[in-house]
């Protein structure tokens, strides 16, 4: 291998590494689900990150988001979460405004997910594509008990294609 080769090759795998949005955007392994990472970002309802709102938690999170035809699904995990706890987890349709993404709210699906005693969990959410959406995103959290702010929380890395 020359050096220019090597060199592209290096760069392609840093990058790869350095911006896991570029290397998980794809479909994995065939399935038709888009692997996505969820990180202790809060962002607001059209996924535009709040820089104002500290990380919370410890969690490990992914999401596998599909459609097919009018569906939309994810199987989110969960791992080394708080133990024997209960998440509110969201599927987020975009495009849609800055506020509006409670569940109820149109475009949005909602479900749950308990964790085990070591932290751990998995939940499937599936719902209706809400008419002109291009992309989803999940957003898991643990509601605080004095707080508007959640006491933990976990969003997408990137959208995925719907």
């Amino acid at each position: 291998m020359g050096k220019m080769t090597y060199a592209l090759v290096t760069a392609a795998t840093a990058l790869a590494i350095a911006n896991p949005a570029v290397a998980s955007a794809a479909p994995d392994g065939g399935s038709g689900k888009t692997l996505v990472p969820l990180l202790s970002n809060y962002k607001s309802c059209d996924f535009i990150e709040s820089n104002w709102v500290d990380a919370r938690g410890y969690g490990r999170g992914t999401a596998h988001v599909s459609s097919t035809g009018s569906t939309v699904s994810a199987d989110v995990d969960l791992a080394t979460g708080q133990p024997n706890t209960h998440y509110d987890v969201r599927i987020i349709q975009l495009p849609r405004p800055s506020i509006g993404c409670a569940p109820g709210a149109p475009g949005v699906i909602t479900g749950s997910l308990q964790t085990d005693g070591i932290g751990a969990g998995r939940t499937t959410l599936s719902g209706p594509v809400q008419e002109g959406a291009t992309g989803a995103w999940i957003i898991m959290q643990r509601p605080a008990q004095f707080s508007q702010t959640p006491a933990e929380f976990y969003t997408s890395e990137f959208v995925a294609k719907i």
